[in-house]
């Protein structure tokens, strides 16, 4: 007999999916390191906004999917939350610090939904947020890299974004 009666739902199924991906693709050693995004829990925190960027302006142009997108959403800041509660963010503390983050990556989704169509604007915003200057050398490779993605998940079946398949690789 199951413990739990209720049967999750096909959202909550799939955006703990897509949750799997965003993280996994956010863990390329190649993008980080020096002269690339610091391995900080700044740094990791700003590849994992740039990617569930990516997912959540793929998920607006598909239709119904709702649902999905705000149990994705649910699921990532509660990721969050979790790694800033290991890290030793007191409780108290812990609300402060999310109601940042999460206006950290409002801001964040929105400029890099409005970049995507340039390289230069996306670079620019990378720099911007990535690596708080007005410039990097990073940031064109960064850009490129993710315009890459976008354009894959944009062509791509929306199931893919819960595989590799939706999630090119970076090529340094």
């Amino acid at each position: 007999m199951p413990v739990w009666p209720f049967k999750r739902s096909k959202a909550d199924i799939d955006a703990k999916r897509l949750l799997e991906a965003v993280t996994q693709t956010s863990r390329q050693p190649a993008l980080f390191g020096e002269g690339r995004i610091p391995d900080t829990l700044e740094g990791r925190f700003e590849l994992m906004a740039l990617n569930a960027s990516l997912a959540l302006i793929r998920l607006r142009e598909a239709q119904g999917v709702e649902s999905l997108a705000q149990a994705f959403t649910d699921k990532l800041f509660r990721l969050w939350d979790a790694g800033l509660r290991e890290d030793g963010v007191g409780d108290l503390v812990v609300p402060k610090r999310m109601r940042k983050l999460a206006a950290s990556f409002y801001g964040r989704l929105s400029a890099y939904g409005e970049a995507l169509t340039s390289p230069e604007a996306l670079a620019t915003v990378i720099a911007r947020n990535v690596f708080a200057a007005e410039a990097h050398a990073f940031a064109p490779a960064l850009a490129a890299y993710a315009a890459r993605t976008a354009e894959t998940q944009a062509g791509g079946e929306l199931d893919a974004l819960f595989t590799s398949e939706g999630w090119p690789a970076y090529q340094g």
